[in-house]
């Protein structure tokens, strides 16, 4: 581990490798950030959500050295935890609440995959298992009705139901379909672009068309299912009953049976050109010394069904065998996944390409020791056991997490402007998501209630222009409580995206994503002017203030700061914003028609809120 002249009082190993990387190139970190800026990154990073002003005035008072590590544990305990990181991995597993494609069919019990990733999360399940029972949760526990769940994995991608007589299109949907599954597998776990091997060698890694093959071997053996959950010798009898609904089902993954299907090498892809037969096989550059067939092998040995095959068990013992597997790449792929989260660039920037063609680690050594202590037994010296929330602990207890934005040498500016030396923290925007959520939370509108199925909040009738859909998206949804649950819970139609997920940067879900596009354009700006939840929440916002700060203008705008930027107004803004609400109360005097609708006032103030969402502080965290 470095030794950095200037780290002499540097707990953090994380701390000891940055500032050592940043003495190589002479250059000086950024200081630490005030209090109020921390708990806000802290609150939006490991929770989704702002903090509440008495919790802001609270930290920055306590002036105690083991204030902000007690406010990363509270963090961390919340359920709200596993509603922001589960939203992470959510956009990595491609998750849907719908099949896409053109006829874009409902998934009502779709659901229990995300609710599993959220309650996986909060109960730090180990990364190690998270993995394995997304590949097969069902061979490994069968009993557990999570890991059954958890097998959505494998179902989330996009899919076409086809009710046509041609076989060829069927193989071919199949063919596209497996496809699907094994590079969200390559890209979400391993960070290698697998499926360039479909019809090729790759170019690049070192990945064989065989290798591709075989490895689809172990998906070719089953489908998704609407399975029972319930314990598998209960579903099996209630099969046998012919018991429907008996159990509450869920979109999962189950084999066809006990033997394995033919799974051919196709050459150049093409169905017709089959070369030939290959058995279940793994990454030949990441298996060493234990063959596929011996993890086969102990996987059906351990397993108690009699109903499957057993090879994505073996894949998911594979994967997560960092001595003779592809566990090894497992933890770098995670460990730099969680970076990216927390510093907005991950310690390699492609975090769905380790190959080749992707970017270098900016920090390798850093990269590398955390991966290690990752994976390490808990017991042993810094070993996290495969926790993820004694990583996500390690990285914001940092100096360079705790970094301001502001500050540093003039040379760090020059030097490195792009921040890949980690001297500063870079801002970032809320992502669609989080704003929409803030705005529930601040209006004091949020409801709370957790899992469940999805809701489907109204959509203008505009946007509602998708054809030949099965399900089509209801028109008369409204606006309630239940539709006020935090986003996470919202029912993500491929075809039809939410208006304001969309403008800003949601992904779609076609396909798995490590990192969204951040944008800045004309029509977020006149989403937050124009779209009717942004109204409606800003409406909430100025009720919610006449009731906790009176009919005083002043005291409407400090306690609109205190709740939507979690500070005070300065002098100039307390001015400008009472002489905004004064102005725009007899503007809206002089509009007003007697229909019955909000008086002058609490249109104006509502104007105010809204103009306090629209805020670059609001939408982004310093």
């Amino acid at each position: 581990m470095p030794n950095p002249k200037g780290g002499g009082g540097t707990k953090s190993p994380i701390d000891r490798f940055i500032l050592a990387a940043l003495e190589r190139r002479g250059l000086t970190p950024a200081p630490r950030a005030r209090r109020g800026t921390l708990i806000r990154r802290l609150s939006f990073d490991l929770a989704g959500l702002p903090p509440p002003p008495e919790e802001v005035e609270a930290f920055e008072k306590d002036g105690s050295a083991e204030a902000y590590e007690r406010l990363v544990d509270r963090l961390l305990a919340s359920p709200h935890y596993g509603e922001r990181w589960g939203r992470h991995w959510l956009d990595v597993a491609r998750y849907a609440d719908s099949d896409g494609q053109e006829s874009d069919h409902d998934r009502p019990t779709a659901y229990h995959y995300r609710d599993f990733v959220i309650r996986a999360l909060n109960e730090d399940l180990p990364y190690d298992t998270f993995v394995r029972w997304q590949l097969a949760g069902d061979e490994i526990e069968p009993d557990n009705l999570q890991a059954i769940s958890a097998t959505g994995f494998l179902t989330a991608g996009p899919h076409a139901r086809l009710d046509v007589p041609m076989e060829e299109e069927k193989i071919r949907s199949r063919l596209d379909e497996l496809d699907d599954i094994l590079s969200t597998t390559g890209a979400a776990f391993l960070g290698l672009t697998v499926a360039c091997a479909r019809c090729h060698d790759h170019k690049y890694d070192p990945i064989p068309t065989r290798d591709y093959y075989r490895m689809s071997a172990a998906f070719n053996a089953g489908s998704r299912a609407e399975v029972p959950l319930a314990p598998w010798k209960e579903a099996v009898k209630m099969r046998a009953e012919g018991k429907k609904g008996a159990a509450p089902t869920a979109l999962a993954a189950a084999d066809f049976g006990a033997a394995p299907r033919e799974t051919w090498l196709l050459e150049r892809g093409d169905l017709y050109l089959r070369k030939e037969r290959v058995e279940l096989g793994f990454l030949t550059a990441l298996t060493s010394g234990k063959p596929a067939g011996e993890y086969w092998a102990a996987a059906k040995a351990a397993g108690t069904r009699d109903d499957t095959t057993y090879q994505r068990r073996a894949m998911a013992e594979w994967i997560t065998d960092t001595k003779d597997g592809a566990g090894a790449l497992l933890a770098r792929v995670i460990v730099n996944r969680v970076w990216q989260r927390h510093f907005g660039e991950g310690l390699v920037r492609s975090v769905n390409d380790f190959g080749v063609r992707g970017d270098p680690p900016t920090h390798p050594e850093l990269l590398e020791y955390l991966a290690t202590a990752f994976t390490s037994p808990s017991g042993s010296d810094r070993g996290m056991g495969w926790s993820l929330k004694r990583l996500h602990r390690l990285i914001v207890l940092s100096e360079a997490y705790q970094r301001s934005a502001s500050g540093g040498s003039a040379a760090a500016r020059v030097k490195d402007p792009e921040n890949r030396l980690l001297w500063r923290w870079l801002p970032r925007r809320l992502e669609s998501e989080c704003f929409r959520d803030a705005m529930l939370a601040v209006s004091g509108t949020l409801n709370p209630r957790a899992y469940g199925p999805s809701f489907k909040p109204p959509i203008q009738t505009e946007a509602l222009q998708a054809r030949n859909v099965k399900d089509p998206y209801p028109r008369d949804a409204k606006d309630s409580s239940e539709t006020r649950r935090r986003t996470v819970y919202m029912f993500h139609k491929r075809v039809i995206q939410y208006p304001l997920m969309q403008v800003f940067d949601g992904p779609d879900a076609t396909g798995s994503c490590g990192r969204r596009n951040v944008t800045t354009v004309a029509p977020q700006a006149l989403a937050v002017l124009n779209d009717p939840f942004v109204r409606l929440r800003a409406g909430e916002l100025a009720r919610r203030l006449v009731a906790e700060a009176g009919e005083s203008p002043a005291a409407q705008v400090e306690r609109g700061y205190r709740l939507a930027l979690g500070r005070k107004p300065s002098a100039s803004e307390m001015e400008t914003s009472v002489r905004f609400l004064q102005q725009q109360t007899q503007r809206r005097a002089a509009r007003a028609n007697g229909d019955g609708a909000p008086g002058p006032r609490e249109l104006a103030l509502a104007d105010f809120a809204q103009a306090l969402f629209g805020l670059n502080e609001f939408i982004y965290v310093d």
